[in-house]
């Protein structure tokens, strides 16, 4: 990573959250509990999925035949292929995720009613969850135009005027 203030952003379009501060980082450990799989990431990053969670060397199509749960692979073997720079981190509005690979496995955790709940940590704080970003967050998140990539830049609202005369005791909400 080169440090650049856009490697610091979430991008957020109109239906995803692109998480740039995970680019570049790799799984450095894998906890695999009773119920979930913690990532842990060595950028300070963690992701606790579901044992149903999808891997896929290449396809991301839902059903495609090389796309599998992550059970379908030994753990020594899904450890390695985890275990490779993340380029394209991609969290969805609608719940699902979308964690590309350099050596081109994608992780892939659907949007599905039925699937487990899935978090992704910043050190110890919550910043996603299958119910959205959170509203607390270490990196500015911008807004991008998703047909010219431009950056969206709205007015600032004006600050409330000092001097209005609103009548607080009042039973009318027009007052």
């Amino acid at each position: 990573m080169n440090g650049n203030a856009a490697d610091q952003q979430i991008k957020e379009y109109n239906d995803r959250w692109i998480i740039s501060p995970m680019r570049g980082g790799e799984v450095c450990r894998v906890i695999w509990q009773p119920n979930i799989i913690e990532l842990i990431f060595n950028n300070s990053f963690k992701l606790t999925v579901g044992y149903d969670a999808q891997l896929s060397p290449r396809s991301l199509a839902k059903n495609a035949p090389e796309r599998q749960t992550i059970t379908h692979w030994a753990r020594e073997a899904v450890e390695q292929y985890l275990g490779s720079p993340v380029v394209s981190p991609v969290f969805f509005k609608s719940g699902a995720a979308r964690i590309a690979f350099r050596n081109g496995w994608k992780l892939l955790l659907t949007d599905s009613t039925e699937a487990s709940e899935v978090t992704l940590y910043d050190g110890e704080t919550s910043l996603w969850t299958r119910t959205g970003l959170s509203a607390q967050t270490n990196y500015p998140i911008v807004r991008i135009d998703p047909w010219t990539g431009n950056l969206v830049t709205t007015p600032e609202w004006p600050p409330r005027p000092e001097n209005l005369d609103i009548d607080y005791d009042s039973d009318d909400i027009n007052d």
